[in-house]
């Protein structure tokens, strides 16, 4: 009888910790930054090399702050609330501040402050979701690629709108949508004062938008790029231009390395600066010195992403890291990040596992295998599900009801090889 009980008892734990960990992986904020702290992705430098402009996670709060060259000075000049502040740049005299405000929609909005921080405001219009933005050379005009907010909401396969060029004055006038093309992604934007044109990538393809004539052409420089590349950026002269791509030696590995290049736009040129084993994003020229600022990806691919501050010089390749000297931060909260690491997948498969054996172990021996079919049958059952939801509503939830199904048919695996083994141990007990 007691031993019974104590079964019993032992389901019911069981029982409410799972119930406990469903209800909170439903319910809980599962944003992986939500008590992170370090650098984000995006970078900046001044025109004169004197300051750089970078965002940094403290407990979920993405804020852009600015610090000298050497990593001192740090001040911090955005205060975000419920958003997180991403990817700064400054304007050509310093005086300004470009920097986006993502929601927890990851809808991007377009902001503008003194360099300081002082008079945040918003500039893109609320249907919008920016990727990127860039000032012209005569500090009055923003640059900025966009798509339609309730478009970019929409899963893959179902928006049938992509991104496109606009320009706004920097006081929020004058908007205006320089392209309707749709394009599939719209990034590294980069001006050209001499050449009047906005160069940005789509996808594999270079291109420049000419201010003149209001056309999209291919960049000269497109057929000279590998197949894939990303992060790109011209140097302040636009005779090189610097990106990242796959590492050789890794291409036949599992996991993508991604290393930075550097390209002469002149002779054609290509030359590799990093060897790091991990990711480089963000790289951007300092306009006087003949290195490159960028963030290494140091525990690509996980999340939340930690960066490495680094430079690189261009003609030893010399790397070199910037410790930011960084305020003191808030502590995180312990005990509910702890919860909140404790609480996931491999949980709910443990604790489903051993819901199974206990029942197993209560029931009497000749329903020993019974839980265990049971169980297979809920998988099975799930796994039919995954398709039906595939189909009818989303692709992407079919396939995450699919991963469901193969977790609960991998418990029951494991709970039939603990009933066979049950049912020899009685037999031998007899």
């Amino acid at each position: 009888m007691n031993r019974k009980k104590t079964l019993i008892g032992a389901i019911a734990i069981v029982a409410l910790l799972m119930a406990f960990s469903i209800s909170y992986l439903l319910l809980a904020d599962r944003d992986a930054y939500k008590y992170y702290t370090g650098l984000g992705s995006g970078l900046a430098i001044s025109e004169d090399d004197q300051r750089i402009a970078f965002s940094y996670f403290n407990n979920g709060i993405s804020a852009i702050y600015t610090a000298g060259q050497d990593g001192r000075d740090v001040k911090r000049i955005s205060n975000p609330k419920q958003v997180y502040h991403l990817k700064p740049q400054f304007s050509p005299d310093g005086s300004k501040i470009l920097y986006l405000s993502q929601d927890r929609n990851d809808i991007q909005s377009l902001y503008i402050a003194n360099v300081d921080g002082a008079n945040p405001k918003k500039i893109s219009d609320q249907s919008q979701h920016v990727s990127g933005a860039v000032f012209s050379d005569d500090n009055e005009t923003i640059f900025f690629a966009s798509m339609p907010a309730e478009e970019f909401q929409k899963s893959e396969g179902e928006t049938q709108e992509g991104f496109d060029l606009f320009s706004v004055k920097t006081d929020g006038t004058e908007m205006q949508q320089l392209t309707d093309r749709d394009f599939y992604t719209m990034d590294s934007l980069v001006f050209s004062a001499d050449k009047k044109e906005v160069l940005f990538k789509d996808f594999d393809d270079t291109n420049t938008f000419d201010l003149e004539d209001q056309r999209v052409y291919t960049a000269d420089f497109n057929g000279e790029m590998p197949a894939e590349f990303f992060h790109l950026t011209l140097s302040p002269e636009r005779n090189a231009a610097a990106f990242t791509t796959v590492a050789n030696e890794s291409r036949d590995s599992s996991l993508f390395e991604y290393d930075l290049f550097l390209k002469d736009l002149q002779s054609g040129d290509t030359k590799r600066l990093t060897d790091l084993n991990s990711s480089v994003v963000s790289p951007v020229f300092f306009s006087e010195k003949n290195e490159i600022l960028f963030l290494e990806y140091k525990n690509w691919p996980q999340e939340p992403e930690e960066y490495k501050l680094m430079t690189v010089d261009l003609e030893t390749n010399k790397l070199k890291e910037v410790t930011l000297d960084m305020p003191d931060l808030k502590a995180s909260n312990f005990v509910m990040k702890t919860i909140d690491s404790l609480v996931s997948g491999w949980t709910m498969g443990l604790l489903y596992t051993v819901l199974i054996m206990l029942i197993t172990v209560y029931v009497k021996p000749g329903k020993v295998l019974f839980p265990s079919f049971l169980s297979l049958v809920i998988g099975l059952l799930t796994l039919a599900a995954s398709f039906v939801v595939a189909s009818t509503i989303d692709p992407w939830s079919g396939i995450g009801v699919g991963m469901l199904a193969a977790g609960i048919l991998a418990c029951s695996i494991v709970s039939f090889i603990f009933s066979f083994i049950m049912k020899q141990l009685r037999k031998g007990a007899k």
